[in-house]
């Protein structure tokens, strides 16, 4: 599951950011056909733009013509001591971009600015996956080869599902070292699916 990270020249990402704001899929023709970089994924520019934090454009904001839910209730509801006034933000706000460790030690970094800190903040190590192989599928997870979650490395990073991991864990192979984890990840995959296999023929008899 190694991979490299994909290299990209200056006017390379001078592009990328300057269209980031369109369909990511346009974006990803558009820029096909200027660099001819065929090896370049519309999910490749994804996980590039999220990582750098680049914006997309959607600011949250109404769009015209729509109707706010307080309409023709002024004078009715009156502000609280708490309310930030026109164009304050709170004392705890971050731009996109930024980076924080959480408790349990992950690097994070903000990018988008919904004002949801569980959905604006993504670990760095998933983003370094994603820039090279694509989303990371909801039944896995990357895990550190060495098990140092400062060491972002791509290099450093293994995909492995839910399922597999939970049987390297019971079986005391969670804390393999680096050199020895994919062999890990794959002892654990054989367990997994030799038990099925039999449970299966158990069932039929």
């Amino acid at each position: 599951m190694k991979g490299k990270a994909i290299p990209y020249s200056k006017a390379e990402l001078l592009f990328i950011q300057a269209n980031y704001t369109l369909d990511k899929d346009e974006l990803h023709k558009r820029f096909v056909a200027k660099f001819n970089r065929s090896d370049v994924t519309s999910q490749n520019l994804r996980a590039l733009g999220k990582r750098n934090g680049w914006r997309t454009g959607r600011t949250g904001c109404f769009t015209k013509g729509h109707v706010p839910f307080n309409t023709g209730t002024k004078g009715l509801m009156k502000p609280n001591r708490t309310s930030f006034k026109k164009g304050n933000k709170p004392h705890n706000w971050t731009p996109i971009g930024h980076e924080r460790i959480t408790k349990d030690g992950y690097l994070q970094r903000k990018v988008t600015d919904t004002g949801s800190t569980k959905d604006d903040y993504v670990e760095v190590h998933r983003l370094v996956w994603e820039e090279t192989h694509g989303s990371i599928p909801d039944s896995h997870i990357v895990l550190f080869k060495d098990g140092k979650k400062a060491n972002i490395t791509l290099d450093n990073l293994i995909l492995v599902s839910r399922a597999d991991h939970a049987v390297m864990n019971k079986i005391g192979l969670g804390s393999a070292p680096a050199e020895l984890k994919t062999a890990a990840v794959l002892t654990a995959k054989l367990i997994r699916k030799t038990t099925s296999a039999l449970s299966q023929c158990e069932r039929n008899g």
